[in-house]
């Protein structure tokens, strides 16, 4: 009989994103998940064990780098970096080591950040300027707290066209 991955003492009732749990386990679980905010995409693995008083609880990371990383299938970082499925929930982590790209050269697939690193997005389009080849319309998508969903917003409008831009 498979045993939890936390309290190896108690009987596993399943696995939980891969990983063995009790009841105990996977009632916090439950109720981490629904504690998070609204937005987080998704939400089943964005919680982490924090100890015998805290048990299970949600993930105060990006909802942004989170959903990109998913999206993406970014997989890095260390266990204290990581979402229960292995996938980052920190922009710096989430898109670090990559080249910068000129907004000129900005493609579809890359990767859009704020300046302080507080959050990122993907580009979904890209539409050239015939008047202005240096500075086309790019749509960033991204799981926005301030708007509480995973949203397409305009560069130029929404992020005021501050931003960088990798790859």
């Amino acid at each position: 009989m498979a045993k939890c991955s936390v309290h190896p003492g108690l009987a596993s009732v399943g696995k939980v994103n891969g990983v063995e749990v009790c009841d105990q386990c996977n009632k916090q679980i439950a109720a981490a998940v629904k504690a998070l905010d609204k937005h987080v995409e998704p939400k089943g693995c964005m919680v982490w064990y924090e100890g015998g008083k805290k048990g299970w609880q949600p993930i105060p990371g990006t909802g942004c780098a989170h959903w990109l990383a998913h999206d993406q299938g970014i997989k890095r970082g260390g266990k204290g970096e990581q979402c229960m499925l292995g996938y980052p929930f920190r922009v710096s982590t989430a898109v670090g080591g990559r080249k910068a790209v000129k907004l000129a050269e900005v493609k579809v697939g890359d990767f859009f950040v704020k300046p302080d690193q507080s959050h990122c997005g993907l580009v979904v389009k890209v539409t050239p300027d015939p008047k202005n080849p240096d500075h086309p319309t790019v749509i960033i998508r991204s799981d926005s707290s301030a708007q509480g969903k995973v949203a397409d917003n305009d560069f130029d409008g929404y992020y005021s066209g501050k931003g960088s831009f990798v790859r």
